[in-house]
């Protein structure tokens, strides 16, 4: 009943070819853009890190393990800086 209509199995889908072809072509082009702003976000975060690692670098910041009065030690908060950056004073120096 519907061959006498020239009714085919193309034009039986939700939406003809023409309006497929430029659905996929906007689809592959929105990919695209999406993929190239994830690589512009990506490649601008590696460089916020290299350059904080560099202002950590040469700051002259203590490293975690470094020796001296001040030392980072582990608390449940993450590190804390302990210790004492003042040198300690003899206490006939006071006068007290």
């Amino acid at each position: 009943m519907i061959n006498h209509l020239n009714f085919d199995r193309a034009q039986a889908t939700a939406f003809p070819k023409g309006a497929r072809d430029m659905m996929a072509w906007a689809g592959r082009c929105l990919w695209l853009a999406v993929r190239m702003v994830i690589r512009a976000v990506r490649l601008a975060n590696d460089e916020q890190v290299r350059m904080w690692e560099c202002v950590l670098l040469t700051s002259g910041a203590a490293p975690l393990t470094a020796a001296g009065p001040l030392r980072w030690v582990p608390s449940l908060d993450g590190y804390r800086l302990v210790g004492s950056h003042l040198p300690a004073q003899d206490p006939s120096e006071t006068g007290r």
